[in-house]
This record gives structure tokens, C-alpha cells and sequence, in this order.
């Protein structure tokens, strides 16, 4: 393990309780899972930094404006390559499989979280193993 830096977050009380919760049942140290927590959505993100090609698949739940999500999956179509729409627990949940340039991506992502009531989750395939592949370092103690 490298050399730690540490810095000062500050966070809701809700969220600190519920870490405080999760770490005693995971039985781990707050730290720990806040670095986890970090990792994850760097490799979420990494579109956000490097441009390159990058597929995955987006997520999209909540009571949304069905119009503006048509709107947004219909202005970013040359990366969307599968759409589904199926009900969980009440609520839509939308699954985009989505391939193309960084870029756009990053485009379709911002434009989804305009949308009130959007949430949205990323899950890279391909672009971490393409960065890697092409000599992209993470930064250090990301893996």
C-alpha cells in the first residue's frame, strides 16, 4: 500500500451515519470505505478525463420527464446502441448500452442528469482495459 494523504470531507449527517453503520457491519474503518467509495467513481468518470472510445452501460431511474429522456437518447443515438424500459418497485428504470468516443459519453451523461428527477449510474466496459491498454496510468493506488 502507498503513502496516504489525508484531507478533510465534509458530509451530511445522514450520510455519515449510514457510513458509520455500513462500516461496523462490513466490519471495516470509515476511511477504507470512503477510498473504495472514491475509487469506484473515478473508474466510473474516467471518460471525464481522457478522451479515448469507451462503451458501458448507463442506468437511468426515477419519475422522469419521458419526453426529455426520449429527446436526450434521440440527440446522442450514434452512441446509444440498446435501449430498454422495464417497471422495478414502481418506478422506470431505463438501461442504455452505450458505445463511442469519451465525448460523447460525456455529452449523453450531462444531459441526462438535467433532467429532473434523472438518476443516473455509469458502468464502464470498455474504455478502463482500452486506457490501460494504451499505456493510460491511473492515478497511483487506484487499483
Amino acid at each position: 500500500m502507498g503513502r496516504k494523504r489525508r484531507f478533510g470531507v465534509s458530509v451530511s449527517e445522514g450520510v455519515a451515519e449510514a457510513l458509520d453503520r455500513l462500516a461496523e457491519v462490513l466490519n471495516a474503518d470509515r476511511s477504507s470505505l470512503v477510498e473504495d467509495a472514491i475509487r469506484v467513481f473515478i473508474d466510473d468518470h474516467l471518460h471525464y478525463l481522457v478522451p479515448h472510445r469507451c462503451g458501458g452501460v448507463m442506468m437511468i431511474s426515477g419519475r422522469v420527464e419521458r419526453g426529455r429522456l426520449f429527446k436526450a437518447i434521440e440527440n446522442n443515438r450514434d452512441v446509444v446502441r440498446s435501449y430498454t424500459h422495464t417497471h422495478v418497485g414502481g418506478l422506470c428504470l431505463e438501461t442504455l448500452i452505450v458505445e463511442g468516443p469519451s465525448s460523447k459519453i460525456v455529452k449523453l451523461h450531462k444531459e441526462l442528469l438535467e433532467i429532473p428527477g434523472c438518476r443516473v449510474r455509469y458502468m464502464p466496459i470498455t474504455c478502463i482495459a482500452e486506457l490501460l491498454g494504451k499505456g493510460f496510468k491511473r492515478p497511483r493506488n487506484l487499483t
